[in-house]
């Protein structure tokens, strides 16, 4: 996670539109099944249909652009859009955490495919563990890059690979672009 959000937040219009998961991307990294999508409108507010649930989760996906590369940031309330737990009001920021921390996501579309690559976290723990990369854990499986915003653009802009890649096919998630906001 990072302390705060390296950039200030906009909504990416591209990603408006409905998004249906590829039959190969991994289902453990998204909330959906192969006959559910996405909803994504002009405020960037995304809603997950899923057939399996009977609410349908809701976040912000507001993110920045930085050197070409886009990155969603979500904090801990569109954490909780985004799994459901059922939480009424705003989540509890976990012990040792700074109230406007937010894990990033990494992604492109390309040709009406969307790929989003998440932190490659065993890597992290194991270079902070080995004293080549810094951040301060704050449970066993949970670290925070901290500092200014321009710390953490840095940090961006010098470890890249910090996040999965996007050709590893098995590592990122891919979602297509519904035609004419129809499943299809």
């Amino acid at each position: 996670m990072f302390e705060q959000p390296p950039a200030p937040l906009t909504c990416d219009p591209a990603l408006v539109g409905r998004w249906i998961p590829l039959p190969d991307s991994p289902q453990d990294r998204v909330p959906l099944g192969k006959d559910d999508h996405a909803d994504v409108d002009a405020a960037c507010r995304v809603r997950l249909r899923d057939g399996a649930r009977a609410q349908a989760p809701e976040f912000d996906a507001l993110g920045f652009e930085l050197d070409g590369e886009r990155y969603l940031a979500l904090g801990f309330k569109e954490l909780e859009g985004l799994f459901a737990t059922g939480q009424a009001g705003a989540p509890p920021i976990p012990k040792g955490m700074p109230a406007g921390a937010v894990t990033l996501l990494k992604y492109r579309i390309r040709d009406d495919t969307l790929q989003i690559a998440m932190l490659d976290t065993v890597d992290i723990m194991q270079r902070v563990q080995q004293g080549t990369l810094k951040a301060r854990e704050a449970d066993a499986s949970t670290y925070v890059f901290e500092g200014r915003p321009e710390q953490l653009r840095r940090l961006l802009r010098s470890e890249p690979a910090l996040f999965d890649a996007f050709d590893g096919r098995d590592r990122t998630l891919r979602m297509r672009r519904a035609k004419d906001g129809k499943r299809s």
